[in-house]
């Protein structure tokens, strides 16, 4: 029959309820592990984040481009409105055999023809540009917000509004500039008049574009920068958090191997809290488990006592019943010899003896047929000294036969006289003298009897051998019944002392005598 540990049964067992409910919950995820989840959504979100600085930034230059854009077509339309206006008067000046207003004319009507054609365009200025002296000439600026009329031209845009203007004329065509001055863009444009033959001159027409290069835009820039690095940390913690929880998940798994293996070996925490939670749920799961394992087994132990115990009781009572009538017969004829002896004198003295060992052995037999139920003891004031005095005396003519020296070792000061079954004690320790003996037979040795007190509530009494002792493999099985090494053994005697002794309240323990041998304890409570 194969087994399996508690711990891959708990397991198993708790595999089933998830499988059944990852059947019954839908999840958008599926069944994918818990890192890998963790890591496609820092994925997911970098990507988002990717994707709302692409479009911001699309946007930023959207913005920009479309201002510049509308300044753009805004100059546009000013420089042909006032191309178209000065080609207008110009013919009328031809038909009037009139000199133009650009050829040295009144700068004051070039400065009206100016102001009428930039009117409904704000934020653009202009004028007209002279070939012929390079002169920039009819400025005005219809728009300007300021307390009175600009009627002059800005110093700083001078410069780039002749080149404009010259390269108008010398191209022939229209002509652009741009020009960054700090956080703002100026647009230029010009556009060459009188023909394409000849020019004489050119319009030109300019906007400021304030705040198109300011400092804000690069703040936006920095901030999306930002959010872009910050992007990136969020994905690297995930994937740090995903590691860490796949350490701590493996550090779980080998603590279960682990645990199958030997179940007290707790799984070692991995520094999560969560999975640490997880891991002493796991230890105390191992301990109960221990416990409960202990438990079977001390119960499975007292049943199999239990039986044995009944068919010891069992067959107790058989040998009780046949032996008492024999001792009631001996006691009997006792009786009967101690009245008709001719010398009752000295057959008195042997007689009292044999009346009090058969006395002892009725006592015994009574004992015998009350194991299968409990019964009190008879707990009277002993002198347990005196008690193990007698016992090996009584041993020790069949010991010396056997070339083994058997003595008795008292406690110093001598232990008062303490309540317990005198009878009870005695027979205890008759088996284990005669278990030692037994051990000892044919090869000679000793055996010593000691008596001490541990504590102020237990005496104990030890009877050890110079034997062989007992193996490691049998040492368990010594205080079961019917179990013997020996050969015509019964396998009573150390049952019958184990008995014994928990019924005084006791216990009995087997330890190997230092140097060799065996020793067996009698603790005994007082």
């Amino acid at each position: 029959m194969t087994s399996c540990s508690p711990v891959a049964v708990v397991r198993a067992e708790s595999e089933a309820p998830r499988r059944e409910g990852a059947r019954r919950h839908w999840s958008p995820f599926g069944r994918s592990p818990l890192k890998r989840q963790i890591r496609l959504l820092g994925i997911l979100g970098l990507a988002a984040v990717l994707a709302c600085l692409a479009l911001a930034v699309a946007l930023v230059r959207q913005s920009e481009s479309a201002r510049v854009a509308d300044a753009a077509t805004h100059l546009a339309q000013a420089a042909s409105q006032m191309a178209e206006r000065y080609d207008y008067l110009r013919r009328s000046f031809t038909e009037g055999r009139t000199r133009l207003p650009l050829d040295g004319g009144d700068d004051l009507f070039l400065h009206s023809l100016t102001a009428t054609a930039l009117s409904g365009l704000p934020g653009v200025e202009g004028g007209f540009y002279r070939a012929s002296d390079q002169r920039l000439v009819g400025y005005a600026y219809p728009t300007y917000r300021g307390s009175g009329p600009k009627t002059d031209i800005p110093a700083a845009e001078r410069p780039t509004i002749e080149q404009v203007a010259a390269r108008a004329v010398l191209g022939r065509g229209p002509a652009e500039e741009r020009v960054v001055a700090g956080p703002d863009l100026i647009l230029f444009r010009a556009l060459p008049l009188g023909g394409t033959a000849a020019p004489i001159g050119a319009v030109w027409v300019m906007e400021r574009l304030a705040g198109v290069r300011t400092a804000q835009g690069q703040l936006y820039l920095a901030g999306l920068m930002l959010v872009l690095v910050f992007s990136c940390a969020v994905a690297a913690l995930a994937w740090m958090f995903t590691r860490r929880l796949d350490r701590g998940v493996a550090r779980i798994e080998l603590g279960l191997q682990a645990m199958e293996a030997k179940l007290d070996t707790p799984v070692p925490e991995t520094g999560i809290a969560e999975l640490d939670r997880v891991s002493g749920g796991i230890n105390r799961l191992g301990r109960a488990v221990q416990e409960h394992q202990r438990q079977r087994a001390e119960l499975e132990m007292r049943l199999h006592r239990v039986d044995r115990l009944a068919a010891l009781g069992r067959l107790v009572a058989g040998v009780a019943h046949e032996v008492r009538n024999p001792l009631a017969s001996i006691k009997l004829k006792v009786h009967v010899a101690l009245r008709s002896a001719e010398e009752p004198a000295s057959l008195a003295g042997v007689f009292e003896v044999i009346e009090e060992e058969i006395e002892r052995l009725n006592r015994l037999v009574e004992r015998l047929l009350t194991l299968a139920k409990p019964a009190e003891s008879d707990r009277l004031p002993t002198d347990l000294s005196r008690l193990l005095q007698a016992r090996v005396e009584l041993w020790e003519g069949r010991a010396t036969e056997q070339g083994i020296v058997l003595q008795a070792q008292k406690q110093e000061p001598a232990l008062e006289p303490i309540a317990v079954d005198g009878d009870r004690v005695a027979q205890i320790v008759d088996n284990l003298i005669g278990n030692a003996v037994e051990a000892l037979r044919g090869r000679g040795g000793r055996i010593t009897v000691t008596l001490h007190r541990s504590s102020a509530r237990e005496v104990i009494v030890r009877v050890a051998d110079t034997g062989s002792g007992v193996p490691p493999e049998l040492v368990d099985r010594l205080f079961e019944p019917f179990f013997t090494t020996r050969d015509g053994g019964t396998g009573l005697g150390l049952f019958l002392s184990a008995e014994l002794t928990r019924a005084l309240g006791g216990e009995v323990h087997y330890r190997d005598r230092p140097g060799g041998g065996a020793c067996f304890e009698v603790r005994l409570p007082c």
